[in-house]
């Protein structure tokens, strides 16, 4: 077994992963082993949301870890935590699928507010990493999901063909008619944000949503797992992960997630889409539905190019100044992003250019990209996706559904 799997089992995995007993765990108790393994949080679930997550992908070698969660914070609404105590209630006597549940949701057990579902997952994972290390699963791929989620059927057997990390690509349904259609508009916008990124060559060009991901064993171990985040762990993990190897984005097939409103959580789907939905109210032609001006990424594509160049040559003056205003603009990002703090004595005693622009890449990382983003919306500020959409370049537009 992988060395690096040991030292983060024994150095960095939770309480949980380090104390497993298979043995207290029915589907366990025998010394079975499973092909598969699928790593799942759940708060405030239907007790029957598993039968849906499995519902086309269903696989009999398949073991599912559900870490029962809830947060340790007395805002929470009484109902969503008795709702998530008769979810683990339920879970704890199913017959019907191999299944470990973990308790991180009655009292005494909840989870640290700020550290949320990105604990959850990393339980979860910890604990499906040990079992793969001690043979009970025998694919190395710790496959992540959510609750709201639902696999397609050739789910499993698409991994095959893959290395590393992978990320399917996904669609956000309900069946309500608004909620559908501010659910468009939203993957309409990640997915322009995403391929725009790959028209310009970043490396980070991937989608970044949780119940999309799969690892291998080796990969996660060498990440340290996943940041104990409240929101944005996916994002986080995968930005550790593309710094390793590069994620590998497969388009085909694609996971159906139920889209839901929310305000649990900062930022992130859920309260993207009740912004959206607030927005229809006055707008329902989504027109007033706002998202990066192009113009950003074509900046975002010149600053790649600019670091390349600080990469290949010592002597590139990497603050210069200069009369042409994308560069000006650049630079002055680039400065507020920290540039200075790398381009320095370590960097140029590199002995080739390709360790340097290594150093760059992993610098210029999926946050800086993102923040690089945000900072040209200075320059240009957001527009209607629609009139967005309508104007891109044929090859990109064909890229994004809508």
């Amino acid at each position: 077994m992988d060395r690096a799997i040991d030292q983060y089992l024994q150095r960095h995995a939770e309480p949980e992963a380090q104390q497993f007993n298979a043995s207290n765990h029915p589907a366990l108790s025998n010394k079975q082993r499973y092909q598969h393994v699928l790593i799942i949080p759940a708060f405030a679930e239907s007790a029957y949301f598993l039968s849906n997550v499995l519902s086309r992908c269903g696989n009999p070698a398949l073991l599912t870890i559900v870490v029962v969660n809830a947060p340790d914070d007395e805002t929470i609404e009484i109902e969503k935590i008795r709702s998530t105590r008769k979810l683990l209630a339920g879970l704890e006597h199913s017959e019907h699928t191999p299944i470990v549940v973990i308790d991180r949701a009655s009292p005494g057990k909840r989870l640290p507010p700020k550290q949320g579902v990105g604990l959850a997952r990393k339980i979860g994972s910890d604990i499906a990493l040990r079992l793969y290390r001690d043979g009970y699963i025998t694919s190395p791929w710790l496959c992540q999901t959510d609750a709201d989620a639902r696999l397609p059927k050739d789910y499993f057997s698409a991994l095959s063909s893959h290395q590393g990390t992978v990320v399917f690509s996904h669609q956000h349904v309900s069946d309500d008619a608004m909620l559908q259609f501010a659910a468009k508009l939203y993957d309409a916008h990640m997915q322009y944000y995403v391929q725009a990124l790959a028209c310009q060559g970043s490396p980070y060009a991937y989608p970044t949503l949780g119940s999309t991901i799969a690892v291998q064993a080796n990969s996660y171990a060498r990440a340290r797992g996943f940041p104990k985040r409240s929101a944005g762990e996916d994002f986080h993990f995968l930005n550790k992960l593309n710094k390793l190897a590069a994620v590998t984005w497969v388009h085909q097939p694609t996971i159906e997630v139920q889209a839901r409103r929310s305000t649990r959580v900062p930022f992130g789907t859920g309260p993207a889409l009740e912004k959206i939905v607030t927005l229809l109210r006055d707008d329902p032609s989504g027109h007033s539905y706002l998202s990066y001006d192009h113009r950003c990424f074509e900046l975002l594509g010149k600053a790649l190019i600019y670091l390349q160049q600080c990469g290949q040559s010592p002597e590139f003056v990497a603050i210069a100044t200069s009369n042409d205003r994308d560069h000006a603009r650049i630079v002055r990002i680039l400065l507020h992003l920290g540039l200075p703090k790398v381009l320095n004595d370590k960097f140029y005693q590199q002995p080739n250019p390709e360790q340097r622009q290594h150093l760059l890449t992993n610098w210029f990382d999926g946050l800086k990209t993102l923040r690089f983003i945000h900072r040209a919306r200075e320059f240009y500020p957001d527009v209607s996706l629609h009139q967005t959409l309508s104007k891109l370049p044929t090859s990109l537009r064909k890229q994004i559904t809508f």
